[in-house]
């Protein structure tokens, strides 16, 4: 069973168990323990999960917080326990004074056996950020959930990958709630600018007051026909005769990930792993370690519109396939130049925009073998600067 079916299953026990947990101590065993055993740690073994662990902090001695993860024999993430249904936002400053008294742990965890709310040092180092960078309801949750939790199991566990996710993330929760309030409510600057290419009379207060419901209507009819026709596709004749082959970005579909779709062919209706895509993998796979590369932790994630490889978390992701395509194409993040002199005797081309910055097209998923020294350039290009 993987993880996603793991935790699904674990939602339903939390869902069932909950309303029969009446303190602490209930909670930690009920819904707690169960959680990090289902990331993979063993709870009963204290090289690994340490309960009740002592972190002193300045005048404050002999202060425990509830559960310290180990790995390789250091403290790695805290966790700070409450009541199932406690609010958890008045609990803050405790678990604070753990992180900042433990400079190597850059990740805690403030829970009530329910909601999640993980931490980290953004805005200062070793000082715990006020807000959570990521908050989750284990009875409630979505596959990007799914997709962030994953980076917090034993197997997965990598801190500076955890912070450089978190910063992405509080990036995009920013803009998109700077977003939402431009959309709501355009500003006279935000108006001033879309209207001043086709408008010759002067801009006045007046004039942005009579365009101000225009183009909010028409911010509403864009987004509309973006989701109707899947988010952020490539809009414009001129770019589509170029890219007739070419994915598009569909972020409904997959979060903080470009995708790719022919234009020339429908868009799959379900993900379908097919044997060629896994093929594809495999070959890359036995290539990486072949050249004495780990591949311990190498994965692939099909979409709708590619057949992704990548190295811990699908930020790193080394190529894109795309076998449904026309034109059977690889997409890589190696300059136009260098994936030349890496596939000789392929044809390249600059990928589109967003989408890396080459790509290489193929017959088969055995012209891969051929492309050896372009794949391994790519793995290193990623894990080099990750």
């Amino acid at each position: 069973m993987n993880f996603k079916e793991n935790l699904k299953r674990l939602s339903v026990q939390i869902a069932e168990r909950q309303k029969y947990v009446s303190n602490e101590e209930m909670t930690k065993q009920a819904l707690i323990i169960p959680f990090l055993q289902t990331l993979g740690y063993d709870v009963f073994n204290p090289l690994e999960v340490k309960p009740e662990y002592i972190a002193d902090f300045g005048k404050k001695k002999a202060e425990k917080v509830d559960y310290a993860i180990f790995k390789n024999d250091a403290p790695i993430m805290f966790i700070e326990a409450k009541t199932v249904g406690e609010e958890l936002g008045n609990h803050c400053a405790q678990l604070e004074r753990y992180f900042n008294a433990t400079p190597e742990v850059r990740v805690a965890i403030l829970t009530n056996g329910v909601e999640y709310k993980f931490f980290t040092d953004l805005d200062k180092n070793n000082i715990m950020d006020e807000s959570p960078f990521f908050r989750v309801d284990i009875t409630n949750f979505t596959d990007p959930d799914i997709d962030i939790l994953v980076q917090f199991t034993k197997e997965r566990f990598d801190t500076d990958l955890i912070v450089k996710s978190a910063e992405e993330l509080i990036y995009t929760s920013n803009l998109n709630t700077k977003l939402r309030e431009l959309f709501k409510d355009p500003p006279d600057d935000f108006i001033r600018y879309l209207i001043k290419d086709f408008s010759d009379t002067r801009i006045t207060t007046n004039v942005i007051d009579r365009f101000r419901p225009i183009v909010k209507k028409s911010i509403s009819m864009a987004i509309v026909e973006l989701v109707s026709e899947g988010l952020f596709m490539r809009n414009g004749k001129k770019e589509r005769d170029e890219d007739k082959d070419i994915e598009v970005e569909d972020v409904s579909k997959e979060e903080k990930s470009e995708t790719m779709e022919s234009d020339e062919e429908p868009r799959k209706k379900s993900i379908i792993t097919t044997e060629e895509e896994q093929r594809c993998f495999e070959i890359v796979r036995t290539l990486l370690a072949d050249a004495g590369r780990d591949v311990s932790e190498l994965s692939n994630k099909d979409t709708t519109a590619y057949f992704g490889i990548y190295n811990k978390n699908i930020f790193n992701w080394i190529i894109r396939v795309n076998l449904d395509s026309s034109k059977k194409q690889i997409l890589t993040r190696l300059p136009i130049e260098k994936a030349k002199e890496l596939a000789i005797g392929f044809t390249v081309e600059q990928a589109p925009k967003g989408h890396g910055e080459s790509r290489v097209f193929i017959e088969s998923p055995d012209d891969l073998v051929q492309l050896k020294d372009l794949i391994i350039e790519c793995f290193d290009e990623v894990t080099q600067n990750a």
